[in-house]
Order: structure tokens, then sequence, then C-alpha cells
């Protein structure tokens, strides 16, 4: 039973490992920088007006 803990701890350890990796990627930098900008670009409504309501 211990080594399945082991087993088990070491590939949660890699998974984290991986997840760290992949958030950091200097790949995805412009993805988050437009993912950034979201909250501040204007809603375009069907009316076109861009205000609620």
């Amino acid at each position: 039973m211990a080594l399945f803990h082991s087993f088990w701890t070491a590939l949660l350890m890699i998974l984290f490992v991986l997840i760290i990796a992949r958030a950091w990627s200097r790949k995805r930098v412009a993805q988050y920088e437009a993912a950034a900008r979201i909250p501040l670009e204007e809603e375009h409504t069907a009316d076109g007006s861009g205000k609620d309501g």
C-alpha cells in the first residue's frame, strides 16, 4: 500500500509541475494578454449601442 501512495504522490507532483510549466510558458503570453484586455473592451449589443439597458 505504501508503494501505491508513493506512486500516486509522484504522479500528482509531476502533473502539478507540468501545469505550472504550461501556465508560465512564453508561447501563451499573447493569449494571456488578450484575455487580460477582455474586461476593458466595450460590449457590443444587438443594436450596436455598446451599453447595457
